[in-house]
Order: structure tokens, then sequence, then C-alpha cells
């Protein structure tokens, strides 16, 4: 191991309590136990410079930098993190810079030789600076160039510094202190030429004091004040016999200062060293480092690194003046505010003022030294519980219970009556009025007691919990939560009664509900067997457990208690001993299998900075288990996934030096969860089937007091969909389905007219076939009747001879209405014979009906336009039965009325909706204002709707009748 030239090293000064400090060494992953100088990063993560190389720690693991990751040599000086989070190496073999990864090697001027880097600083411009053989070189990309201090001086440069307004500060040796300024090096003050002291180690600004300077030099410490040296606090320095090595100003703007042999700790003009007999070590110490998160550090040459845990715990042990056998069974208060501590096998240990001093219990049995147990009463009367009976302590001397002498008393306490109970294993005994009673029946193992209330008490057991009430055992009380426990200690707290036992943790039984409530390991206990509680002034209980200290918070809101560490870094690791717990002197004093443990709670998580988060990697998993985690592929923020890249796993961390083993997680994946999850330990949240989307993961972290995170570290991505997935293969896909519903809409309804013409066409068929055969039967049958009438009435005519004038005339009416009926049935056979469902035979019909009407008149009667195609449009039979009908009341009526000579019914036009008839006459004509409608023309009327048509009538005296009819024909009537 490189040996460190350092001059002497003298006697050490000592102080009378035990520090606690977190130790680091090879064992835990330090590259190497020779430390040199510390950093932190932007992320909160410390960088560590040693002669095995170089490494980093975020608080669970050390990452290791050296020759193998190309560094030039592993004897590592210094570490640097600029403003860009690049990493800097100074190095006994040249300067190297790491970049997202990747160290270069900056090349050095040739004229230097071997390139001994000892400081690297970045002003505020963003120049980086460095020592390298004692000579300040200037840093511009991955150019190295040497640059003097003023335009004629070149000495040797023992240390840099960036004052808070950004200006690079430079040591010359024997020289003075020098401040670039815009380019120029003015000089702040000289040293002495003769002063070989003044070699400046280390240059810091006071914390509340910018303009204030404290210089480091081997053996004192100087200021600069007003550009004037002088000397700080020489008297106190001037007792360190230690060279010094490092400094730093706390947030309490005290000093600490690392010497040749452990550090000194400088608060209002008083000093205090830590070495190896207060927790650190003697080793020398070349850095003290104070972060930005309060911690403090210490590097050694030879014994690792040391981080300060606070004043919050201290170590009563051997090593201050406690007898070697160190199991503290008992503490209790004195009348003068001291504690007195009881030792399993060395008595009484009182100790006051920083002092310990040993009470001897008068007599010859050595049971007597063995204490398991302390109470002071409400006459501040001390009791001794020992494996010989009771004793106890009036502040001047000891008096033994002599009808307690046999037992084993393990348990004390004082009810508000002021009657004593002490309980002994298997028996119970009450002290009133100085006299002994013991408890009937009694049977159990007790192993600890309290006072539950104004004359009642509650005894612990090997099977739960007892309650004495005004000296009675109350059978009937059961808590059966803790019925098959060990009760090793218990406690009032509020409303409730809080237990310890023996295998299943803390138990708190409410009184006045009866609501029993566990905590185990499973809320954060370090071990489930309780030995020892006691609550502090600030209504926080400390559970003394098998595995060190935990503390108990509770929260109103909710009722419960929140399980908590002891407040630092790491959990001691030790066991407690049973009631051994006291609230004393504004600390917790915690007796243990290794001396006695002191908390002091107002000094817990003062000024430590909250945790913060980063995220270590975002990966895609193979969707085969086989080759999963191994063969997952880093992703960067923001990037692009395929649809089948959706199985992620997400890594973060809560880089919180203070106490890395308290960190839990709160996350959320925007996208997909609504908030954040529970808070959790796990740093690794798994995502196996993303469905495709835009997210960003947000993840939280939070100290074991539920402090959070300063910043919520976040990482985004985008898993894009398949094809069908896209927003145009889904209007595609709506557009598709919107087509082919129409598509089988149409067919549907295609099919469905198909059918219903094919119905429509059976049942025209059958309809034609009945109209058909209605109309034959109806010919043949009334065609018959009538003639036969006829026939009948022609012979009865023969018969009456001439005679019988009137029969004869009703026979001829008889006749006549034959035949006018036998004609009139002519227009309905027609309109049955389905032949007669076309225009043209319509329009055929109705000129027939024309010729026959003016047979035998003075008035010709013409019908133009009938054609033979006419026979192609299909017609109902409602209209072959109507459109007849309307022309014969018109023909009539011009019969009748019109005196005209001269008749035409013309088809003037047609198309695929309608066909005009034009019916003109010359006769006399009429005022349409003047005539009246008969009920010939209503029953016109009444028709032409029926046929959906419309009439229109031009006509006036003299001028003849010009009448024109509109009938409908749709693609429906059309065939």
């Amino acid at each position: 191991m490189p040996a460190l030239a350092l001059l002497l090293s003298l006697p050490l000064l000592s102080h009378a309590q035990k520090y606690n400090f977190s130790h680091y060494d090879i064992e835990g992953g330090l590259i190497q136990s020779q430390v040199n100088n510390l950093c932190l990063d932007n992320e909160h993560r410390l960088w560590i410079a040693t002669y095995g190389g170089a490494c980093r720690y975020d608080g669970k693991e050390f990452v290791p930098w050296a020759r193998q990751n190309g560094m030039p040599g592993n004897f590592v000086n210094t570490v640097f993190v600029d403003k860009s989070d690049n990493v800097w190496f100074g190095t006994q073999s040249g300067l190297s810079r790491l970049t997202k990864g990747k160290i270069t090697t900056l090349k050095l001027p040739a004229d230097i030789g071997v390139g001994r880097v000892r400081n690297v600083v970045q002003d505020s411009s963003g120049t980086v600076w460095a020592i390298i053989n004692s000579r300040l070189f200037k840093v511009k990309g991955n150019t190295v160039s040497e640059t003097w201090v003023g335009d004629t001086i070149r000495g040797t440069l023992s240390c840099l510094f960036i004052h808070r307004s950004g200006r690079l500060m430079a040591a010359l040796y024997r020289k003075g202190i020098y401040v670039l300024n815009h380019g120029t090096w003015i000089k702040i003050t000289g040293f002495k030429a003769a002063d070989k002291d003044l070699y400046v180690l280390k240059i810091i600004a006071d914390r509340n004091d910018p303009n204030k300077l404290f210089l480091l030099t081997y053996t004192g410490i100087y200021t600069i004040i007003d550009n004037k040296l002088g000397a700080f606090e020489p008297k106190i320095t001037a007792s360190i016999k230690d060279y010094l090595l490092s400094m730093t100003q706390d947030n309490d703007n005290c000093f600490w200062l690392g010497t040749t042999n452990g550090v000194y700790y400088l608060k209002n003009e008083q000093l205090i060293h830590f070495g190896s007999r207060n927790g650190l070590t003697d080793n020398a110490v070349t850095d003290v480092y104070h972060d930005i998160d309060n911690n403090l550090w210490f590097a050694t040459q030879g014994d690792g690194l040391f981080r300060y845990e606070g004043n919050h715990i201290i170590t009563l042990d051997k090593s201050q003046g406690m007898p070697d056998n160190e199991v503290v069974m008992a503490l209790t208060k004195d009348k003068n505010g001291g504690v007195i501590m009881g030792i399993d096998g060395a008595g009484l240990i009182s100790f006051s003022g920083n002092k310990l001093s040993p009470m001897k219990i008068p007599g010859k049995d050595q049971q007597l030294q063995r204490v398991i147990c302390l109470y002071k009463d409400s006459k501040g009367i001390i009791w001794i519980g020992t494996h010989a009976g009771l004793w106890n302590y009036d502040g001047k001397s000891f008096k033994q219970i002599e009808q307690l002498s046999p037992y084993a008393v393990n348990g004390i306490t004082e009810d508000s009556n002021g009657t004593l109970w002490v309980t002994a294993h298997d028996h119970c005994f009450y002290i009133e009025n100085n006299k002994v009673t013991e408890l009937k029946p009694f049977t159990g193992f007790a192993s600890s007691v309290i006072t539950a209330g104004r004359d009642s008490v509650m005894i612990g057991t090997d099977d739960g919990i007892m309650l004495v009430a005004n000296k009675h055992i109350e059978k009937d009380f059961i808590i059966d939560a803790v019925k098959t426990s060990v009760v090793f200690c218990m406690l009032q707290y509020r409303d409730m009664i809080v237990i310890g036992t023996d295998d299943r943790g803390i138990f708190t039984w409410n009184r006045g509900t009866g609501e029993v409530k566990n905590y185990g390991l499973k809320e954060g206990l370090n071990s489930t067997a309780v030995y020892s509680l006691a609550a502090d002034d600030n209504g926080v209980i400390w559970a003394g457990t098998g595995r060190g200290v935990n503390r108990l918070l509770f929260n109103k809101n909710s009722n419960q208690f929140f399980v908590s560490n002891s407040g630092g870094s790491k959990t001691l690791i030790f066991e407690a001993n049973q009631n051994a717990a006291l609230f004393a002197d504004h600390k917790i004093w915690i007796g243990t299998t290794r001396g006695v443990i002191l908390y002091d709670p107002n000094s817990i998580g003062v000024s430590v900075a909250p945790p913060h988060v980063i995220i270590e990697s975002a990966r895609v998993v193979p969707q085969i288990p086989s080759n999963s985690w191994e063969n997952s592929t880093v992703i960067a923020n923001g990037q692009k996934l395929s649809h089948s890249d959706n199985h992620l796993a997400i890594s973060f961390l809560g880089v919180y030096l203070n106490d890395p083993n308290g960190i839990s997680y709160r996350y959320k994946l925007k996208g997909l969860d609504s908030g954040f999850s529970a808070p959790v330990k796990n740093n690794v949240v798994d995502y196996p089937s993303l469905p495709p989307g835009t997210y960003t993961f947000l993840v939280k972290a939070e100290a074991a007091d539920g402090t959070p995170s300063a910043n919520t570290a976040s990482f985004s991505f985008i898993i894009t969909p398949p094809f069908y997935q896209t927003v145009w293969f889904r209007i595609a896909g709506v557009i598709f389905f919107i087509l082919l519903g129409i598509m089988l809409q149409n067919s549907r309804y295609r099919t469905k007219l198909k059918r219903q013409k094919v119905i429509d066409a059976a049942r025209q068929e059958e309809s034609q076939k009945i109209r058909q055969q209605t109309a034959e039967d109806f010919h043949d049958e009334l065609g018959n009747k009538l003639t036969r009438i006829t026939v009948l009435s022609e012979i009865l005519d023969t018969k009456l001879n001439g005679q019988h004038a009137d029969q004869k005339k009703l026979l001829e009416q008889i006749r006549q209405n034959a035949a006018s009926l036998y004609n009139g049935t002519k227009d309905v056979l027609w309109a049955l014979n389905p032949q007669s469902d076309n225009l043209y035979e319509i329009l055929n019909h109705i000129k027939d009906f024309g010729d026959e009407l003016f047979t035998d008149t003075a008035i010709a009667f013409e019908f133009n336009g009938i054609d033979e195609s006419l026979s192609m449009i299909r017609l109902p039979m409602e209209y072959s039965r109507n459109i007849p009908m309307i022309f014969k009341e018109l023909l009539n009526n011009i019969l009748k009325h019109a005196h005209a000579d001269h008749v035409t019914l013309s088809l003037d036009d047609m198309d695929k909706s309608s066909i005009r008839l034009t019916l003109k006459d010359n006769g006399c004509g009429f005022e349409q204002a003047e005539a009246r409608r008969g009920q010939g023309i209503n029953n016109v009327l009444t028709r032409i709707k029926r046929v959906g048509g419309e009439m229109r009538i031009r006509s006036g005296k003299g001028q003849g009748t010009e009448v024109d009819l509109k009938i409908k024909i749709n693609q429906a009537v059309i065939n």
C-alpha cells in the first residue's frame, strides 16, 4: 500500500463519548482503502479518488473506474465534477475526463514530463483549470495549455479555488494569493518569503461572509479579511499537535479539520478530537468533505471512508470507562438528574456530568452484582431488582427487603396509591406500609409490570397480560391477540397500552375501544423481539429490539403508528435488553449487550437535504422468457418503439446517502395509471404488455421519515400501434364496414325485393286467374240468366197476344232493364278481365264506347294517338275500372248537354310518370262560374283522385268545352 509522506503523529486529545460513524471499506465495495479526495455529482452521487482508481457511490453500490476502464493510471489524486456533469480525474499519470460513460485522457504538452494532477476546478465561464506538476494549466476542449499566474511569476502552485463570484484564485508557495480578474492576475495578499509554513493546502470562503477566506496549511489556519492576512484561532489550533491536511465548514459554521491523526471538531472555541476511541480512526484524514446534502465525509489513508452520523447517537462502552461486562440491564434517573445503570455482573454505574462512577451494593453475594431492573418511586427512592432480591437506595445508603431475598426480581412499578408492585418470575408481590404481601393465586412467568390505573397494574407474562385490580386478579380479562406471546415490556401511551413481545413485534391495545393493532417486520421493525419501550418529549416511542432501535411515530389522522429507523443512515446492530429504556436529559437511553446507546431525538434529520431520484435505465425485455433480462435493450428517453417491443422494465434509484436503506418509491406511468403507487422498496418496475400509446414514467423517492425527493424523475417513450390499430386503418376499416353494411343491406333489400316481386307476381297471377275465372263465371251465369229473362219475357209477351196492355208494359220494362243490366255488366266484366290491364286496351275500350255512343247521332267522334305500343304499359285494375268510367261520364254529358256536332279525344302527352288526355267538343259551352256540380261531376272527381290524376276544364258560352285529364303513372305501375 503506498505510503503518504507526512511528518509526525503527536499525542491525541480524547472525549468521553463515542459517536456513530458509517464506515465504508473494501469489504463493502470501496475500490481501495487509501482515499484522497471526494466530490458530489449533479445526481447527488459521491465520487471517490483513491490510490486504486476512482469509484462512484450512490448509496447502494460502488461503481469502479480504473486502468481497465481507460484511466491512464490507478493513482487518482483528485476527482472533480463540472457543470455539465463531466467527471475529471487528476492522476499521477495525467488528466482524464469521463463523459457519458467514456473516458478520454487529454494529451499534455510534451515538455511537462510525468503529469501529476493535484487540483481541478471550473470557473463561472466554464473554463476548467488544473494544477499539473505544481503549474497552472487551462483546458479548452481537449487542448491543455500552460498559463502563468501573472506576467513574470512562475512558481510552485499549491492550490486553486473558485470564489463565489466565479473567479479563479490561486495560492503560490512563498508568494501569496492571486485572483484572475477579467484575464489579469491580481495579487490579493503576499506571504513572508521565509515563512515555510504557508504552503496553502486549501482555500475556503466563510459561509456567512464570502469576502472572508480561510487558508489551511500544515500547521495552522489563516484568514484573509480585506486583503489582510491573519491567524485564525491560533491558541486553539496550536493545541493540535498533528499536521493539518484538510478542512471544511459545516452548516453550523463549525470547522472540521482532517489531520494525520483523525479529525478535530472546532465549535465555539471548543475542540473535540475524533479518533478510534470515539468511533472514527487514528489514520490520516486527507479530505473532509461537506456535500450539498449536509453529509460530512472523511477520506482516510488506509481505513477507507467514513460518514459522520451526527451527534444524535452516542455510545457509552468500555472505551469510555464502562466495565468489561457491558451488558446494561436496567436504567433509571437519580435525584440529581443523572442516570444510574444496572449492569449484569458489574452492579451499578452512575453517569453524571459526563463522568462514570461505580456504586457498590453492600453484601458479599455475587448475585447482587447481577442487576435486573431499576425503578425510581414518587419519593425519589431507587429500587434495585437483582438476582439476590430487592434493595432500595435513598441517595445515602442501601437497604435490603429481606422477605424478597430468595427471589430474582425482574419488574418494579408503583401505582397511584403509592403501593409498590414487584414481579419475580412466577411470583408477584406488593409492598404497602413497609409490608410485603404476595399476590395469590398467581401462576405463570412474570416478565414485566406497569401501572394501569388508580388501583390496578398490568403484568406481562409468558402467556399474555394479566390485569390486577384492587389487589385481585381479573380472571375475565384477556387480550386475545397477545395471549400466546411472552410480554417483555409495556408502556402507557395516550389511551393505549403499547406491548413488546418475544416473537410477534409490537401490539397496541386501545383501552377505550379494545382495538388491537400489530406491527412487525412488514411494518418496518428491525426484529420481532421487542425488549424495551420509552417515549420522548416529542411523543415518539423508541423500541429496543433484537437488532437495534426503531422509532414509532403516531399519526393522529390514521390513528396508528408509522415505524421508522433510529434516524441514521444505517441501523446499529445490537441486542437491546429487557426494560432497559429511559428518557432522561432530553435523550433516549437504550441498554444493550454492548453498553448504552444514547439518542438525541431533537437532532435527528436536522438540516438534511431530501433524497434525489434518478432513472437508471429503461429496457425493452424480449417476450421470450428464456432470454429475458440478459438480452434486454436499453432505450433512450423519448424513443419510439414498435408495438411488439411493449415489455419494458424501468429501474430507478433514490440517491440519499444519509439513509440509503430507508428509501421508498412512488411511481406512475402517465398514460396508463391514474395516480402514483403506494410506497414500495423495489426500485425496478416491470410492464409486461403495454398497449400502444404515449407514456411518461414518473417516480418520486421518499426518505424513511416520509420526506419526499426534491425532484421527480421522468422518462418518456412511445409505443407505436400496428398498422391495423392506426387511425387511418381504423377510418378505412369504418368506411369498409359501412360500405359492407350498405352492400349487405342493399343485397338483402334486393333479395327481399326479388322475393316480394316473386310473391307479387304469384299473387298477381293468382289474382288474374281469379279475375279471369270471375269474369267467365259472371258472364256465363249472369248472361245466361239475363238471356233467359229476356226469352221468357218474349214468350210471355207472345202469349198475351196483344191483350192486357198493362202487363205488356211491365214485360217491356223487364226486357229493357235486363238489356240495360246486361249492357252495364259488360264494363264490369271487361274490367275484371286481366287482359284489360294495359293502357292500349283502356283507350280502345273508351274509343269503342264513344263510337257506340255517338252512332246514329249528329255528332262525329274521333280518338287520336292510340298505338299498339301502349299495350306495354301495364296498369292496375283500379285504373282500368276508373279511367273508362271517367270518360263515359264526360261523353254522356256531351251527348246530353253540349249540342255539339264534333267531339275529339286525344292522347296528347306521355312520359314515364304521367299521361295527358284531352277531350274537346264544339258545343254550346258554359260559364264555369255559373255551373253547378252535379252528381256525375262529383263521381268524376272522386274517380280522378283514385288514379292520382288531376282535371282542368276550359269552357265558355258558345266556345265549346275542353277537358284536360292528367293521370300519374310511376315506375311501380309501369311493367
